[in-house]
């Protein structure tokens, strides 16, 4: 299945705070701010259309907390992905198919493989990012508009780093860049929607790029943040005609 959503991008380039060593708290303030965030934020609704090259793609999805969560993609393709906390179904509308899919994994294990079955679907900066319980570097940063960041570092494999940048104190997502076989693709945010009770910053439009080159972009038309959404909405029935496996 073609990438839905093309990871994301832009917000200026940080330039240290200090040269000094950071404070060794610094990555446990971070990882507390996005834990904050993701209490706060509850559930969200979106509709997504994104572009990579010559390739679109049309989405929507739904989250509640902990874990529930619904995909549905209508192009390129009718895909649809669903978890109720207990069961993660497909739905595939060409092939009128209905497949439950085994979970029966450590826990850890069955976090990381719901959480990449999902992200396809989930714009970064509406999830905390995925971080190590260790290997973390972090140092604070001041923007070109004078505000402070926190510069998260991760190298999840050989050659391979990660940087997030992360608007202080709500932990608000602004650009990603990484770095692998000496090139860099740098994902920010161009355009975002803030919500004062909630006392945060979600993306609605991020870029990615390779140097001056374009490589994608995704858009978010709608917004619901912290949306009523059932127990059963994530518990799609398999319709009447379909083949279940």
């Amino acid at each position: 299945m073609k990438k839905v959503v093309l990871c994301l991008w832009l917000c200026g380039c940080p330039k240290a705070a200090t040269d000094a060593p950071p404070p060794a708290s610094l990555v446990a303030e971070a990882k507390k701010a996005l834990a904050e965030r993701e209490r706060r934020l509850t559930s969200f609704k979106l509709v997504v259309d994104s572009t990579e090259g010559e390739s679109r793609a049309h989405h929507e999805i739904a989250f509640r907390s902990p874990n529930k969560s619904r995909g549905h993609m209508t192009v390129p393709q009718d895909f649809e992905l669903a978890f109720d906390g207990t069961t993660l179904v497909r739905l595939f509308a060409a092939e009128k198919k209905y497949e439950v899919v085994p979970l029966e994994m450590p826990v850890t294990e069955r976090a990381f493989a719901l959480a990449s079955q999902f992200r396809p679907f989930v714009p970064e900066g509406y999830r905390a990012p995925l971080l190590p319980t260790s290997g973390v570097e972090a140092k604070k940063v001041t923007r070109a508009d004078g505000s402070e960041a926190v510069e998260l570092t991760v190298k999840p494999g050989t050659g391979v780093t990660v940087r997030y940048l992360l608007r202080l104190p709500a932990g608000d997502f602004l650009e990603k860049r990484t770095t692998a076989e000496g090139q860099e693709r740098v994902l920010s945010v161009e355009k975002e929607q803030c919500d004062a009770k909630l006392a945060l910053c979600v993306p609605t439009k991020l870029v990615e790029r390779m140097g001056a080159e374009v490589l994608g972009t995704t858009e978010v038309s709608s917004v619901a943040l912290n949306a009523e959404l059932p127990q059963d909405f994530f518990s799609p029935k398999l319709p009447e005609g379909w083949s279940s496996k």
